[in-house]
């Protein structure tokens, strides 16, 4: 089966752009968060390595809640941003959807509930949820700014809710690193350590052993996530240590421009 994403443009990178803004400005935001990871939602920030990550569902949700925002400044049908979304996304609204009450326009939250209930809210989420991670997820820093954002509540509030899956020093034990996981990373991070530039791929030497470490450590909230993981050598781990936050914004040009 095919693992290529169908990625549409439309307002795509708005779409990240807004992601990215609450990641590391997240004191405007913080009731919305809450919403998301507060109380008992918490626990799905301490799931082993889910293929739905909690970034997706971050995503998924700020998504939601532009789509309903936007919705408020709308005035007519074909003129809300979710109809621009559902149409880039080749998902069709049906005729009850667009004229529920046989002739008379519906406006706002009356004409989203009708598209909820046939569940195209949840399908043009999905779909451009698994878009957006596609960019973001090249972005290390942008994933360490989420799981810093979260880490509050991993430690201090997932804990409360699900204790067996925390140390007795208050953070999630470790879990093992799936084989679809080290994959990703492995090859998002180009084979080379995001700190010192070092070639893991032992196409050269095999002197140098490669490391999946924790971006935001375990010790400080980090979760057990294919976005929390970086690739690394071995100095450069063991230097970082179980209680340093660090990463790399450096990444491989396509080409060089001399």
């Amino acid at each position: 089966m095919t693992q290529l994403q169908n990625v549409s443009t439309t307002d795509l990178y708005y779409i990240c752009q807004i992601v990215d803004t609450v990641t590391r400005n997240p004191s405007s935001y913080i009731r919305n968060i809450e919403d998301i990871f507060g109380d008992m939602a918490s626990i799905s920030l301490t799931h082993s390595f889910p293929k739905w990550t909690p970034f997706h569902i971050f995503i998924e949700s700020v998504i939601s809640s532009v789509i309903y925002e936007e919705a408020e400044k709308s005035k007519t049908i074909g003129t809300f941003w979710v109809d621009y979304l559902l149409d880039a996304n080749d998902i069709k609204v049906s005729s009850a959807s667009n004229d529920p009450h046989g002739g008379s326009l519906v406006y706002g939250y009356e004409y989203l509930e009708q598209l909820s209930q046939d569940n195209l809210i949840n399908d043009v989420c999905e779909n451009v949820t698994k878009q957006v991670f596609h960019v973001l997820f090249s972005n290390r820093a942008t994933l360490a700014a989420f799981w810093d954002v979260v880490s509050w509540y991993v430690s201090d509030t997932a804990r409360l809710f699900r204790p067996e899956a925390f140390t007795r020093s208050g953070h999630l034990k470790r879990s093992r690193i799936p084989m679809w996981a080290q994959n990703s990373i492995y090859h998002r991070d180009k084979g080379r350590c995001v700190l010192c530039k070092t070639d893991l791929t032992k196409l050269v030497t095999q002197e140098n052993s490669l490391h999946f470490d924790h971006i935001i450590p375990l010790a400080k909230g980090g979760g057990n996530c294919v976005t929390n993981l970086q690739l690394t050598c071995s100095s450069c781990n063991t230097r970082k240590g179980g209680r340093a936050s660090t990463t790399s914004k450096d990444y491989e040009a396509w080409y060089k421009y001399d």
